[in-house]
């Protein structure tokens, strides 16, 4: 019996997605060339690839990584006097070898003449450069093949290259005759040493101990090396060459003189040779070995096969022996289309191949000791269709996995997917000999992984699982005799003790133990009276489980007993048989099962074999085990209602009577039955059936009505290729198809040997049938269509399907559209052809998928219009197959048309529109211009010609008075206006030269004048400007050479301002609180406790209800779904709800965890449509929850090592601020990170330097202060004000002493000491401010008041009736209002200066330069692992999220990626960066803000899958890091490989560690009382949590949320409450 259609689909892939899931890979950005793998110190991989070379450890773990090129290069030794311009080439590897003796790797390219470079094998950065040439081809086109060979205790290197000479087509034009070119001469094979030093002349030169170490190949044919082996001293190159069959060159080690160059051909059987051989490998069985190579035809890659050859054949040849054959002839041993590479292996005596295809399959065949295919499968199926044209390597420390290399990937996967099959059954019936099944472990496994006695492989075949078997298999009249069943356990049970072994029966419709007995070699299991008659009470079949317990282990199979006294057949063909098998006797006369028969019984059953028409008129049927049937009267039964008397020819023959069907063109089963009873059937296990058609030709299968013999042909089918997923209707076109019945269509595999069969089929006429097709994996398949029951193919009624997948858009031309959308784009890609439905959506907007058209196999699809009107490189999302792909489209301004003019002749009327010049580069057919009408439609305008600043089309009309017309283009559409009439041109054409002259006259009169003083002026400001620009470029300049050495910090690490973990934690989960209410009500004070008093019993119950509730995990998971269904709780409930939690369970953190685990994977259960929106937000309960979580296990992780460098870059930031100008009003600065907060208007000032001392000391405190003897200098700047310069003196103050002041600001004033010891009050506002217009106060600064630089100043207590530092009405600093003065004692003299925003851009980048060493160390802080180690928070949400993307087969990385960054940085370093004020005991300005917005930006940046593209018009906020945030992404992508490297975290490690968090902050919270906030929630929605459909099948949660209501009201009644 076959499984569902779609589950076969299912598991065939199965394997293949897993594999390239989960197990380890690594993209390159260039393409591949080779692959190699050393065994030392635990084994390295290399992988070379255009420009650059890579060391992976085994698990593809990237080591090192070093770039080989591009480089200068050309054809010759040196640059000067070469035949052609040397360019900067890429370098392809040709070779990669790794030489194990000397723990080297050799690698060598296609530039430096193919010289070559040593390596280390631990270390490819440490290298040494070869000068020997010509080792290598040069050119890419050229082959080379290389290997090691070890002979005699020494290492030599064989290598093969082909020959680059004058006379070849690889080399340049100019090159040819040209003494400096540097080509290999000749085609050689030659036998390098490996053991001189490298550089001393000798090294991968000739061994001169070797007798002939070098062979030449004929020079007039161009040889194409493909591989090389060595066996057995012998070496063996296959080739391919342009004047004859591929070859195989073999020879002697070290005499390389003994050699042969063999043909080979590779036969298609009618089809001739096939001439282009691709890959070859050796095998090596115990007592043979063997060449296999995959060939092909010349341009036609779907013409090939793998065929075989004896080595020895090769071995024959070598030394002109007499037993040589000029051409070794093979067949094909197997079939694939586009196959391109082969490898072999040999395990446990058994051949494997393992074969690369052109469509990403690699194919795994199985060979018997006679060479034959025994098991062909497909191993690996890539999903981007990558072709495998490199031969596998297999991992030399453990055989188990192997190395795939495709263009621009390596995988590291494993040789056979044991884990797929879960019964010893299914492991052996595999017939892969990697797998065996473990006893033991009950599983299917590698040898490695079993111990040997019980593993059973698939030479003892599938007899050797271990069964249960039991017998009597029916309940019968022996059963109710003896009253027991015999156990066997059968097959090889392996080394497992028999000792206390024991047996049962049990009962699986209502798990009755029908017996138990104790086992040795077999189990007598006897039953009780009771038991039988239960047994015989139930109605057939019964379902029993049997099983034998040894030791741990217990085996049980499931099989149907049955009732004799109450069994029923089910009426198919087979009654007799049915019978047997139950284990019940059939009484032949009576025609029925039963325990017992009154007559006779058999046990083996008359059946029909087959039958025969020996004339137009009778037909023969054929039976066997017939005699008890010889006395029975029996019918022949056409169709199941015609009936015939049989005639008895003899005791094995029955004659029938044919009789004459009025369809001639069916298939007609036959039956034979009692005559007595037609529904008696004889057992017909063949289902014989006959043709209606009795013309007696050879193959005539169906007649016309008159008779004659029609054949069914199929012309072809469309379409011939169809995806994969989907059901698609196939045509079948051809002649003679309306016959039979019914139709079905048979679809077999080409390779995965499955064939799928439609019912589902109509047959439309003679010509036409239609069928459905069942869904398959992809590749070539073969369909035939089959009438009523035939089940033989016909060739002429077979034809080829393709089934591709991976259907992708690659191209959308044009790749611009215009704002509005609409513009019509044709849409190219791979597989298109096969796609039923493509929709178009843009990914900024909420998607609103448009439908796209086929128009002859093209898709045309009309861009969407962007709702923000907003140009710019947005992407567009396509919908195929249920899979989105995006793909960039770039949007520019809509298409301006400004005017129109007309212009008439006798019958036509030319219209030119005018348009502004864009790059959309519009077409005809995109345009339509309409003329309106007073009556009736628009007329339509022929155009005629679309250019760059005007359109012109014609119209079929003299009118000319046409005063509007529209333009449409796409959902564009401009209507425009003529802009003037006939007659009010001919009035302004006579009006403008009177007009004209007036002006020039007065103009004259009136400049002649004032031009020379207006030019004076004019260059005068010119020359200032001018100068101003200078100036401002030069300060920039120095500022950003110099810079980094203004910012200077105190190295105290106990001076950091660290807020407690509980203030911490209540910051951070209520962050939207601006009071201290949360922290009070929620957070114990440890010095001062306030009595409590005793609650009421009733209150405590009702309270332990509510404690148990919560602690119920279902229930609470229950309750948090069924809450965030409800509309009124709203996303700040969810949060205040997430923290309550997270407050109510600190002490027990085990069970909040599991909590959020559980929560987490619901959230991803419900967001498979889109992966990547996952935890981007905070909108449900688990993602706030997610949050505090991390907060609180990253505590630690925070203070011990990012607290400090975030502190110092906080610090460093108010610094820099304040080095320069700030205006006190908007709080800009001149240097800022954030443009938006850049102080671009300010004026010229200067440092200064006030010398300040304290007198705030009175009569009633004086003996108390010891703040009044404090003395120290303050750096102000003289365009700082009042309070400006206080802020400074109070953080001087707390930079020297270590603490800060006593007074606030708004208690001191600041006092001028003058000369005589006079003293001059200092305030922003006073009688001498300036007032500008509109009544502008400016504020008073430092340059107001005149104060020189080492001015002394006194801090003094402020006057109680002195009015503070408050502002009322409205003030400018720094920022000029543009208004004039009003009341100025002395005018403002010389010349404003001129601003320009753009010229103080540089003051970003200065600062981010100061900056930068600050914002290294916080990042780094952030990703770097101590010790090794990241916090265990972080491992255990990362697996998490893997597991997840396990189990929902994710086989994108990046959706992971996205995953573990939307759930560590964006959740909570994003928010500690922007929000120090939750970790320091600081104050947070808006200016500080901005710039920490920046610095976060530039962090999120650098966890970003997408690349920047940045321009002119970018945000300088993005430009700013542009530069780093690359170095960042490597680090980032380092750091996760890390976290990855270090497997999961144990239960009990992230146990310890939760319980070690709830322990080491205990009591630190009111628990209590965020569990009754929590349990106002659950009281208020209570209702619908007992009624929602979630919480059906919990009565324990209705009952407590019962009593919940209960506490919540009785605690309403209590007045102290």
């Amino acid at each position: 019996m076959h499984p569902p259609k779609g589950l076969r689909l299912c598991l065939l892939l199965f394997n293949t997605l897993l594999a390239l899931a989960t197990e380890p890979s690594y993209r390159f950005e260039m393409g591949t060339n080779n692959i190699a793998m050393s065994t030392s110190d635990g084994g390295r991989v290399f992988v070379a690839t255009d420009n650059s070379l890579y060391q992976f450890n085994r698990s593809l773990a990237l080591e090192m990584w070093v770039s080989t090129g591009p480089r200068l290069d050309g054809p010759c030794v040196h640059r000067e006097g070469c035949c052609v311009r040397w360019k900067n080439t890429t370098n392809v590897n040709r070779i990669l070898v790794v030489d194990e003796k000397n723990k080297r790797l050799l690698t060598c390219g296609t530039v430096r003449a193919g010289a070559c470079e040593v390596r280390q094998l631990s270390n490819i950065s440490d290298f040494q450069t070869d000068l020997l040439g010509r080792v290598a081809a040069q050119d890419p086109r050229a082959s080379t093949v290389a290997f090691p060979v070890e002979f005699s205790g020494k290492s030599y290197m064989l290598t093969a290259a082909t020959s680059t000479d004058e006379n070849s087509r690889f080399v340049p034009e100019s090159c040819k005759g040209n003494a400096s070119y540097y080509g290999i001469v000749k085609t050689q094979i030659l036998l390098r040493s490996l053991d001189a030093e490298v550089g001393s002349g000798t090294f991968l030169y000739y061994d001169t101990d070797l007798q002939e170490p070098s062979v030449d190949l004929q020079s007039s044919a161009e040889h194409q090396f493909v591989q090389g082996f060595y066996w057995s001293n012998h070496t063996y190159i296959s080739l391919n060459n342009n004047i004859s069959a591929p070859q195989v060159f073999v020879a002697e080690v070290p005499l390389l003189q003994h050699n042969a160059l063999v043909n080979v051909s590779c036969q298609l059987t009618g089809d001739g040779a096939l001439q282009v051989l691709s890959s070859a490998h050796i095998l090596t069985p115990l007592h043979q070995s063997f060449l296999a190579a995959v060939f092909s035809r010349q341009k036609q890659p779907q013409h090939n096969g793998l065929c075989v050859y004896n080595l020895e054949q090769f071995n024959k040849c070598k030394g002109a022996e007499k037993n040589c054959l000029p051409t070794l002839y093979s067949m094909p041993l197997f079939n694939y289309p586009g196959l391109l590479s082969v490898s072999a292996t040999l395990v446990q005596n058994w051949i494997v191949l393992f074969l690369g295809a052109e469509d990403g399959r690699l194919i795994k065949l199985v060979l018997d000791k006679n060479m034959k295919v025994i098991r062909p499968s497909i191993l690996i199926e890539l999903k981007d269709e990558s072709p495998i044209r490199h031969n596998i390597m297999l991992d030399k420390v453990d055989p188990n996995y192997f190395y795939l290399l495709t263009e621009r990937m390596v995988r590291r996967l494993k040789v056979a997917s044991c884990t797929q099959y879960s019964s010893c059954q299914g492991c052996l019936s595999a017939q892969d000999p990697h797998c065996g099944w473990c006893i033991l472990e009950e599983r299917c496994s590698f040898r490695n992984e079993c111990q040997e006695v019980n593993w059973i492989n698939i030479a003892k075949q599938a007899d050797s699982c271990p069964k249960v078997t039991f017998k009597p298999l029916a309940i019968d009249h022996t059963l109710k005799k003896e009253l027991r069943f015999t156990v066997t356990l059968k097959g090889n049970p392996g080394n497992l003790s028999r000792e206390n072994a024991e047996c049962m029966l049990r009962n699986t419709r209502n798990n009755e133990v029908i017996c138990h007995a104790s086992y040795s070699t077999q189990c007598l299991c006897k039953l009780s009276n009771k038991t039988y008659s239960r047994l015989y009470g139930q109605t057939d079949p019964i379902a029993i489980e049997a099983s034998v317990k040894l030791m741990s282990l217990n085996f049980s199979t499931r099989v149907k007993l049955h009732n004799c006294f109450k069994i029923t057949t089910s009426g198919g063909n087979n009654p007799c048989s049915e019978c047997v098998n139950s284990g019940c006797q059939w009484c032949a006369v009576e025609h029925k099962c039963s325990s017992s028969c009154e007559q006779s019984t058999n046990q083996t059953c008359p059946h029909i074999t087959h039958a025969k028409q020996t004339s137009n008129t009778d037909l023969h049927i054929f039976l066997k085990d017939a005699e008890i049937l010889k006395n029975s009267s029996l019918k022949c039964i056409f169709n199941g209602k015609v009936e015939a008397t049989a005639k008895w020819i003899n005791n094995s023959v029955i004659q029938c009577p044919r009789p004459q069907f009025e369809d001639e063109r069916r298939i007609i089963p036959v039956n034979l039955a009692h005559a007595t009873n037609p529904k008696n059937i004889i057992d017909n296990p063949n289902n014989i059936t006959v043709y209606s058609c009795d013309v007696q030709k050879p193959n005539c299968v169906f007649c016309t009505p008159e008779r004659t013999c029609m054949e069914t042909i199929v012309t072809y089918i469309n379409p011939n290729r169809v995806a994969s997923s989907g059901r698609s209707t196939l045509s079948i076109i051809g002649s003679g198809l309306n016959v039979g019945l019914s139709a079905a269509l048979y679809v077999s595999g080409m390779a995965d040997h499955i064939t799928d069969k439609s019912n589902n089929c109509t047959i439309e006429n003679s010509t036409l049938v239609k069928c459905v097709l069942p869904e398959a994996i992809h590749g070539k398949k073969s369909v035939c269509l089959l009438y009523d029951s035939e089940r033989d193919c016909t060739a002429n009624r077979t034809a080829l399907l393709e089934y591709v997948i991976n259907s992708r858009v690659t191209e959308i031309r044009p790749a611009v559209s215009w704002v509005r959308g609409g513009r019509r784009m044709t849409i190219s890609g791979k597989n298109l052809d096969v796609v039923k439905q493509m929709q178009m959506s843009l990914t900024v907007d909420q998607k609103s998928w448009i439908d796209c058209s086929a128009n002859n196999g093209t898709w045309i699809c009309e861009s969407p219009s962007i709702r923000n009107g907003i140009p710019g490189n947005y992407s567009v999302s396509f919908l195929i197959s249920g899979s989105e792909q995006l793909v960039p489209l770039m949007y520019q301004e809509n298409p301006k048309f400004y005017n129109f003019t007309t212009t008439a002749d006798e019958k036509q009327l030319l219209i030119t529109v005018m348009r502004k010049e864009d790059n959309l580069q519009l077409s005809k057919c995109e345009l339509k211009i309409y003329v309106p009408r007073n009556k009736g439609d628009p007329l339509e305008c022929n155009i005629t010609e679309v250019m760059k600043d005007k359109i012109k089309c014609v119209l079929n009309t003299s009118d000319t008075s046409i005063s509007k017309i529209e333009v449409r283009i796409g959902k564009h559409i401009d209507v425009l206006f003529n802009k003037s009439t006939s007659k009010s041109m001919y009035i302004g054409l006579a009006v403008i030269p009177v007009m004209l002259v007036i002006f020039i006259a007065i103009y004259y009169c009136a400049s002649h004048q004032k031009d020379k003083q207006f030019s004076q002026k004019l260059e005068a400001q010119m020359e200032l400007l001018e100068s101003q620009f200078r100036s401002q470029i030069r300060e920039g300049f120095v500022e950003l050479q110099t810079e980094g050495s203004d910012v200077y910090l105190i190295n105290d690490n106990y001076s950091i301002p660290f807020l407690d973990y509980k203030h911490f934690a209540t910051r951070t989960f209520f962050p939207e609180s601006a009071n201290e209410s949360y922290e009070t009500n929620f957070v114990k004070d440890l010095i001062v406790t306030t009595p409590q008093r005793e609650e009421r019993n009733e209150l405590n119950e009702g309270f332990n209800a509510l404690y148990n509730f919560l602690n119920n995990e279902r229930f609470l998971v229950t309750s948090i779904h069924i809450l965030e269904q409800q509309k009124d709780f709203t996303i700040k409930d969810r949060c205040r709800f997430a923290s309550f939690l997270t407050i109510a369970f600190h002490s027990n953190l085990i069970h909040l965890t599991h909590v959020l685990d559980q929560l987490l994977k619901d959230l991803m259960d419900r967001s498979t449509a889109q992966p990547k929106l996952l935890l981007r937000g905070t909108e449900t309960v688990v993602e706030k929850l997610l949050t505090n979580w991390v907060s609180l296990c990253m505590y630690g992780f925070l203070r011990e090592s990012v607290g400090e460098p975030l502190f110092k870059l906080v610090s460093a930031i108010k610094q820099r601020i304040n080095l320069g100008p700030v205006d006190a009003i908007s709080g800009k600065a001149l240097y800022t990170l954030n443009e938006d907060w850049l102080l671009w208007q300010v004026t010229d000032f200067e440092t200064l330097k006030l010398n300040v001392s304290f007198q705030l000391n009175t009569e009633d405190d004086i003996e108390n202060d010891q703040d009044s003897n404090s003395c120290f200098e303050v750096e102000v700047l003289d365009c700082d004000t009042i309070r400006q310069v206080k802020e400074k003196i109070f953080e001087t103050f707390s930079n020297k002493y270590g603490y800060s002041q006593r007074f606030q600001m708004e208690d001191i004033d600041l006092v001028l000491i003058e000369r005589g010891a006079h003293q001059r009050l200092l305030q922003d506002i006073d009688q001498t401010t300036q007032v500008l217009e509109a009544g502008v106060k400016k504020l008073n600064t430092i340059s107001h008041y005149h104060i020189p630089n080492g001015a002394s100043t006194l801090v003094i207590r402020r006057a109680k009736h002195s009015k503070p530092d408050t502002l009322g009405g409205e003030f400018c600093h720094l920022i000029s209002p543009h208004s004039k003065l009003v009341e100025s004692p002395v005018p403002e003299q010389g010349k404003q200066k001129f601003k320009v925003k753009e010229m103080y851009l540089t003051k970003l980048l200065s600062s981010k330069v100061a900056l930068q060493s600050y914002v290294d160390n916080l990042f780094r802080s952030i990703w770097n692992t101590q010790n090794g180690k990241p916090p265990i928070a972080i491992r255990h949400i990362f697996d998490i999220l893997q597991a997840q993307a396990y189990n929902k087969k994710i086989t994108d990385p990046d959706v992971l990626h996205i995953w573990k960054t939307n759930s560590l940085p964006l959740r909570f370093w994003i928010n500690i960066i922007k929000n120090p004020q939750f970790v320091f005991d600081i104050e947070k300005t808006p200016h500080l803000d901005g710039c920490l917005s920046v610095i976060a930006q530039a962090f999120m940046d650098s966890f970003s899958l997408s690349s920047q593209h940045l321009g002119k018009h970018s945000p300088t906020n993005k430009v700013l890091y542009a530069r780093d945030v690359p170095r960042y992404k490597e680090e980032v992508r380092s750091y996760y490989r890390q976290i990855a490297d270090l497997g999961s975290v144990s239960e009990e490690e992230m146990e310890n560690f939760l319980k070690e968090k709830s322990q080491k902050h205990q009591n630190e919270f009111k628990e209590k009382a965020a569990m009754v906030e929590l349990g106002k929630y659950i009281q208020k929605y209570s209702a619908r949590l007992a009624s929602g459909p979630e919480s059906e099948g919990l009565p324990d949660m209705k009952e407590g949320l019962s009593k919940i209501r209960e506490y919540f009201l009785l605690k309403s009644t209590c007045t102290w409450e």
